[in-house]
């Protein structure tokens, strides 16, 4: 019999709404399954936690009659505030669950942060999933960030309370990548993210983004520039409690340079592009099939630092030094020389925009 995957094991296509995520999703946690069982398991729970509300969510945004996430929420909310879930609720198995990680009388200060954590990941998803969506401001922007991805990484296991703030602006990164990711998904959804600001300033149209055809406006290479060299990094510039913490689970330690490794293929690509978000997909998955088990052999060779590779920031010109086979079939002492060699190239910290510019 085959092995499972992480796709499997959290349902991707179960509540399949706009596409099969299992690509995305093997491209996301992959390494949960090189993890030992009692800490798979764990993992495992909370991501299915997630995906059922994403896609519960999307089913609602795509089919008006569909009204699934907000029985999942009301059901959510009488747990919160009575105690209580109603043996026929239709997700009474997933409510349970929860009620057993988080409550009762054994509930630690931890347990009582992914809850508010929690609660407020459901009501950014409710606030979020809305036909016609527009973000207004910068500013409003990145409390979308870290509302969604940065409650919802909260929520996951073994996060110790000194590294909660920490886990939210990796999150807000998070959300931040996969949103470049997927503009076209979005925009054939009729969604579109970016914000009303930002559109407005460089003469760039919301339409021509749901459209498809923004790529025909030289304005849009300029707004992208400016997205990915100046404000992306107001989002790395968080990431240094994040380095810096030795005191971080281990499986958060092989999570954050597994995503790393993957921030730096979604921005390489989405470069090597143009920015051409239209082609992006097709070259973009390409590379995660090839990229896997690749990936994947490295983390189980080393859990301790399983990719070895240096802090995420904006790849500007040293985005080629990431090819896979580079980091992962020439060995430890090609790693460190590659390490040394992304430093020297490392933009400088004068060179980059400070957040109290762009809000």
């Amino acid at each position: 019999m085959d092995t499972p995957t992480i796709s499997d094991l959290v349902g991707s296509s179960r509540y399949e709404a706009v596409a099969d995520d299992s690509l995305k999703d093997e491209d996301n946690a992959a390494w949960v399954m090189t993890l030992e069982s009692h800490e798979q398991t764990e993992w495992v729970e909370r991501i299915r936690w997630i995906r059922l509300v994403d896609r519960l969510a999307e089913n609602e945004l795509i089919h008006s009659g569909s009204s699934e996430f907000h029985k999942f929420y009301t059901g959510w909310e009488k747990l919160l505030n009575q105690g209580w879930i109603d043996p026929d609720h239709p997700y009474q198995e997933v409510l349970t669950s929860i009620r057993h990680r988080w409550f009762g009388p054994f509930a630690t200060a931890g347990d009582r942060l992914s809850v508010q954590s929690w609660d407020c990941f459901l009501a950014a998803t409710a606030r979020y999933h809305k036909p016609g969506l527009v973000i207004g401001t910068l500013k409003e922007y990145q409390e979308m960030m870290e509302t969604l991805s940065g409650s919802c990484f909260q929520t996951l296991p073994f996060l110790g309370e000194s590294h909660w703030q920490i886990a939210r602006s990796f999150g807000a990164l998070d959300q931040f990548l996969n949103n470049l990711r997927d503009m076209r998904e979005d925009a054939e959804r009729g969604i579109c993210y970016l914000p009303a600001e930002l559109l407005e300033r460089f003469g760039v149209s919301r339409n021509e983004i749901l459209q498809l055809t923004a790529c025909q406006n030289p304005n849009y290479f300029t707004m992208m520039q400016f997205w990915l060299d100046d404000y992306l990094p107001v989002f790395h510039q968080k990431m240094d409690d994040l380095l810096a913490a030795r005191d971080l689970h281990p499986s958060w330690r092989i999570w954050r340079d597994w995503s790393f490794y993957r921030y730096r293929r979604i921005e390489r690509v989405f470069r090597s592009c143009h920015f051409d978000y239209v082609q992006f997909p097709q070259i973009y998955w390409a590379e995660v099939r090839k990229d896997l088990p690749l990936l994947l052999s490295q983390v189980r060779q080393d859990h301790r630092h399983p990719l070895g590779i240096p802090p995420y920031q904006s790849l500007q010109i040293q985005e080629e030094l990431t090819v896979p086979s580079l980091i992962l079939e020439l060995g430890e002492k090609a790693v460190r020389a590659m390490e040394l060699v992304w430093k020297i190239f490392q933009p400088q910290p004068g060179n980059r925009i400070r957040s109290s510019e762009l809000c």
